[in-house]
């Protein structure tokens, strides 16, 4: 008896301190949790398929919501954060997912409503807030119904820039953002008849960023910015598959202005390889990237776009003395779920650091996305071929630019500025092993 009364004393000590005192309640425990960590995408008119602004339609998902959270499916997070510590990490700590299953086992209760906290204030049409500026697609594009093999489009948006503006978060926006696949941001100082980073870089131009499933807005640290060059036309490829119904997709480009002190021009490193065979039935196939880095930057997050046989991924920076410094381990890749992994510490990177990507993909019938197992992969533009495009928004370590700047313009200069040339390319040529 004495043992038996030792196994139940521990097996009570070790239960969630709320399960011994009290009932859990939506109004209480569960909205504070969901207003944190949920309401960006589960609210009317965003890309989650059910509200949990309210305890009525909480409770209806309540099954759903205790199952998503204890296989970790939800809120979408992929990497490993006990190796790598992220600003933008949205996952629950282990006693918010003990509340959440607590409450629905509890009979998922409401509470008293007076208690229910305010819901947070949320811009209808941009997660980031209301823009500064927005740029506008110079035309609409009618997507056929059911067609999943539409040719890439190649978008301008307007206006042509008559001055340099800074920026400091942008968002872009799809009124039919349900077809779209991806989309590649650019900037170019002549207006591409083929958008592409490529074509982007050749003339005098960058790649901005790209619009993934599960994209939210980017921004940058204090004193950091995006330049868009005067005479510059903001342009964007568009992949889009046919949903069952005609839709009609117009894009937006919001940005919002830099205010301050700039001293630091935020740049893109980055892989993207097209030598990928997958054989049929293969759950492990693996391909590495790597570039040299040609100046010191300083990395602040990354990410990696693959299709639906896309497994993980690893980010990692090789120091010229062989140091290895983990930049994200992604074990879980998610084709839905494509985050661009924000580090709540910087990586300094010295010349001559190798950037390098360990990606896997499983073609094998163990992968619940694979269309056909038994179908050989390889690299190609559409949903049933494989792609590995990896980026990461760096810094020139040493760069000190010490711009005044005021609404995203330039109006001044501060006396401690170091002038310094603003290289053209920051990295060598991608190189790829591996399967």
């Amino acid at each position: 008896m004495r043992h038996l009364f030792t196994a139940v004393l521990a097996s009570v000590l070790t239960l969630p301190a709320f399960a011994a005192k009290e009932a859990i309640t939506y109004t209480e425990h569960v909205a504070p949790i969901v207003h944190e960590h949920c309401a960006t995408c589960h609210r009317p008119g965003e890309i989650a398929p059910f509200s949990l602004m309210d305890y009525k339609t909480a409770r209806a998902w309540g099954k759903s919501i205790k199952k998503a959270v204890h296989a970790r499916t939800m809120p979408p997070w992929h990497a490993d954060s006990e190796k790598t510590e992220f600003a933008n990490d949205r996952s629950l700590s282990q006693d918010e997912i003990d509340t959440l299953i607590a409450w629905v086992d509890q009979g998922a209760k409401q509470g008293d409503p007076s208690k229910t906290p305010e819901p947070p204030e949320f811009n209808d049409t941009w997660a980031m807030g209301e823009p500064d500026f927005i740029f506008h697609s110079t035309r609409d594009f009618d997507i056929v119904p059911l067609e999943q093999k539409i040719k890439y489009q190649s978008i301008h948006l307007g206006p042509t820039l008559e001055e340099d503006m800074y920026i400091t978060e942008w968002e872009i926006r799809h009124t039919a953002r349900e077809a779209v696949h991806h989309a590649n941001l650019i900037r170019s100082p002549k207006k591409l008849e083929h958008v592409g980073i490529g074509g982007a870089v050749q003339t005098g131009g960058d790649y901005i960023g790209s619009y993934l499933p599960g994209a939210r807005p980017f921004g940058y640290p204090e004193g950091s910015a995006v330049i868009l060059p005067k005479g510059n036309t903001i342009q964007i490829q568009v992949h889009y598959v046919g949903q069952e119904e005609p839709l009609t997709d117009h894009v937006m480009f919001g940005v919002k202005f830099a205010q301050g002190r700039v001293d630091r021009i935020l740049r893109t490193i980055g892989t993207d390889n097209n030598d990928i065979e997958i054989a049929a039935h293969d759950a492990n196939y693996t391909k590495r990237a790597e570039v040299k880095l040609m100046f010191p930057l300083t990395l602040f997050s990354s990410g990696a776009h693959m299709h639906l046989r896309g497994s993980g991924y690893t980010a990692s920076a090789i120091l010229p003395d062989g140091t290895e410094k983990l930049i994200a381990d992604v074990p879980r890749y998610d084709f839905n779920w494509q985050v661009n992994y924000e580090l709540a510490k910087p990586i300094e990177m010295p010349k001559g650091t190798t950037y390098r990507i360990d990606a896997k993909w499983d073609n094998s019938e163990s992968n619940p996305l694979n269309p056909d197992p038994a179908s050989k992969v390889t690299y190609g533009p559409w949903t049933e071929n494989e792609m590995l495009t990896t980026w990461s928004h760096v810094i020139l370590t040493e760069e000190k630019l010490g711009l005044k700047v005021k609404d995203g313009r330039v109006v001044g200069q501060f006396d401690d500025r170091i002038d310094k040339a603003h290289p053209f390319v920051l990295q060598s040529f991608p190189q790829t092993f591996g399967d």
